[in-house]
Formats: C-alpha cells, structure tokens, sequence
C-alpha cells in the first residue's frame, strides 16, 4: 500500500459516519410489536417472531441489560430505526453475493461497517478504488464469507459444572448482537445470553458450564449471528468421573478422511470412524451408534465413534 493510500485509509477511519440513507422497516410474524412473556428471552421471541436481534436491539434502545427484561414489557418489531443501525443492514444484505453497489450517502468506513469488514480489507480487494471519488453506482468487489469466517475458542477447555469458562469468538461483525450458546455435540443448542459485538469484531464473555450438564460429556459452544451463521467450538469437556464411555448415535455421509473415514452430518459437523469388523463406504449416506472415543490417532472432526452399529438410510 502506498504512503498516499494510507494517508487516506487514515483520514477515513477517523471519519464519522454521515449521510446515511432513510430508515428501513421490516415484517414481522408477530406483528408490529410483542409483550414479553414470563420464561421469554430475546433470543426466543426473535426466533418466534422472525426479526434478527439486531434489529430488535436497533428498534428498542430503551433496552438495558438484555439478561432483565420484566415480564409485561411491550418490545416494537417493526417501524422506522433513526439511526445508521437499519443502513447497516441494508448494505450488508446488499453485500452478501460477493459485490456491493455504492449508494448515495455512502462512505467506505460505512460500507466495511455494515459488511462485517475491515477498512483494509475493503481497500484491498478494490486496488482501484479511490476511496475519495467514489461514484454512486459504483460496483465493489466483496471478500468471499468462506474467507472471514468466525473463530471460536473456549478456556480452560475443560472444566466442572458450574464453572466459569471464557468465551473468545474473533471475526465477527462488528457491532453485530449476537446469541451465545452451548449445547451437547449435536444441532441442538440451548441460548445463553444475548451480547453485542465489539466494533474490531472481536466477542469475549464469561459462561458457566450448565447445571444440566453431566461428567464427562462433550459440550459445543456456539455463536448464533441470526444471518445464517452458527459459528462452533471445538470439544468442551465437563469435568469429573463417569461409570461408563459416552454413548453416541449419529447420521450423515460417509467420506475419506486424512487417517481415518469421517462422516458429516446434515448441520455440517465432522466425525471420524473407527471400527474394528465394520468397513466404511465412502459417499454413503448411514445411520452409526458406538462409543466415543477418549483418544484417536484420527484427530480430524469434533471427536472419533468407535462404531457399533452401522445402517445405510435415505436422506
């Protein structure tokens, strides 16, 4: 990068966001507004009403501490958001197929705001841009999501029930709300609290290792962006003994792995298999029970089943 270039990515970085375009509004399957009902999270009613949680928070700033809202409490899920929160989503909607089309108003620090960028990466993947002369109509390339997916890591990575354990995810959107989660390995997760990200895209929080949880079980932390991401840990292990190896049951597709065949399942989670009278086919798609087991010389996937049971299944 030139020294005039980054002069200008300078300039622009301290440049307050101005000229944003109107306020947008969005459908809900809820109505134009919902009354907080007891047991109710946000993350609960953004699901149930289909309206991401960033618009909820972008439309009820009166919201303290997500985590205490009283029950009776009427949230809007619709209407007109006076802020440059709503322009942030419209251009990252706009961004999602790999370009963006510069709108009047426009800035570069907005436009890499709303697409969960960074300034650098913007300028970098647009040489040609002058950031200074943009013209409305102008199309910007966009860095591919498969080339800034979020990161989670989790530490200690084992731990009691109970405990705190940190929370590190990287790469996010910035300033995005996002649900934290944890679950056992599987799609199925349980939401936790409702945090917003930091502006470098960067989420780090402190969760407890939930009651519910046994000894020995294998836990998956998630960060649920409401975009159509469900970023994942790797294995959390919950401390303590265990009569018995953890029982597991899974389906998928059946492939070749580095040491050892893997499957992944419909939600995208990689296992490897192990088997010693059971052969593996690879691309079929099948039905395995076994155990989990504590070690593998497979170390590819969330964790390896020694294979029990095996059943070729229709999708």
């Amino acid at each position: 990068m030139t020294q005039s270039r980054k002069f200008i990515l300078s300039a622009l970085s301290a440049t307050a966001l101005t000229g944003l375009a109107g306020a947008a509004s969005a459908q809900s399957a809820c109505g134009n507004s919902y009354q907080i009902e007891y047991g109710d999270t946000l993350h609960k009613v953004s699901q149930q009403c289909r309206v991401s949680l960033s618009r909820i928070m972008d439309l009820n700033p009166q919201i303290g501490d997500v985590r205490d809202i009283e029950v009776g409490t009427r949230i809007a899920l619709e209407g007109n958001v006076d802020s440059h929160a709503s322009d942030r989503s419209a251009r990252a909607d706009a961004g999602a197929e790999g370009t963006y089309r510069v709108q009047e108003g426009d800035t570069p620090y907005a436009i890499a705001s709303a697409l969960g960028i960074s300034l650098f990466e913007l300028l970098n993947e647009n040489e040609d841009l002058d950031p200074l002369r943009m013209a409305v109509g102008e199309v910007l390339d966009v860095p591919a999501q498969n080339e800034r997916q979020g990161s989670i890591r989790v530490t200690p990575a084992k731990a009691e029930v109970g405990s705190e354990v940190t929370r590190v995810a990287r790469n996010l959107r910035p300033n995005d709300w996002v649900t934290v989660g944890v679950g056992e390995t599987s799609s199925e997760w349980r939401a936790l609290r409702e945090v917003q990200v930091a502006a470098d895209g960067e989420l780090r929080t402190e969760v407890r290792v939930p009651e519910w949880a046994e000894p020995q079980d294998y836990l998956t932390f998630v960060v649920d962006t409401d975009r159509g991401y469900t970023y994942k840990s790797g294995d959390f292990t919950v401390a303590g003994s265990a009569d018995e190896n953890q029982e597991i049951a899974l389906e998928g597709r059946v492939n070749e792995g580095v040491e050892c065949h893997t499957l992944t399942t419909p939600d995208g989670d990689v296992w490897s298999l192990v088997s010693d009278d059971i052969n593996f086919t690879n691309g079929e798609y099948v039905e395995v029970e076994g155990e989990r087991a504590d070690m593998s010389i497979c170390q590819q996937g969330l964790g390896t089943v020694e294979v029990a049971e095996l059943d070729e299944v229709n999708r």
